[in-house]
């Protein structure tokens, strides 16, 4: 087993913090909760990154799926603003319960929330609100 088989966790910038998105594609069900938004503009899934600390707008989107079924995806976004302290790592979480799906962005070391728990339905994807999609992540911090 090779080095590369184990996550590296990279020290966090002086006056930033490290961000995590969630993932759980070990089972039947595909469970992907990420920033949705990278320089402004819309991304997918990503490894962790560093931002600089303070307050943020962060945009937020959870995609659900069965595996090996592509019309079973379903999605929700939600719109967190909180203070992100210097030096930490955070993650996101999520709880689903049928149709909806409560997210928040948790400290990795305590588990302690540090955000509001936002819910939101899961739908199918609309493909023509993607220009929506586009100015929300104009409109927030990364």
């Amino acid at each position: 087993m090779s080095c590369s088989n184990f996550p590296v966790k990279a020290e966090v910038k002086e006056n930033h913090f490290r961000f995590e998105n969630f993932k759980r594609d070990n089972s039947s069900t595909l469970e992907y909760v990420y920033l949705m938004c990278s320089h402004q503009k819309l991304t997918g899934w990503a490894e962790p990154k560093q931002y600089v600390s303070g307050f943020h707008d962060l945009w937020v989107k959870a995609s659900i799926s069965e595996r090996y079924v592509p019309t079973s995806r379903r999605v929700a976004f939600v719109n967190f603003k909180v203070h992100l302290d210097a030096n930490k790592s955070y993650m996101l979480n999520r709880q689903v319960v049928d149709d909806k799906v409560s997210l928040w962005i948790q400290d990795v070391d305590s588990g302690l929330s540090v955000s509001d728990v936002l819910t939101s339905d899961l739908k199918n994807p609309l493909w023509i609100v993607n220009s929506l999609r586009k100015k929300q992540c104009e409109s927030g911090s990364v």
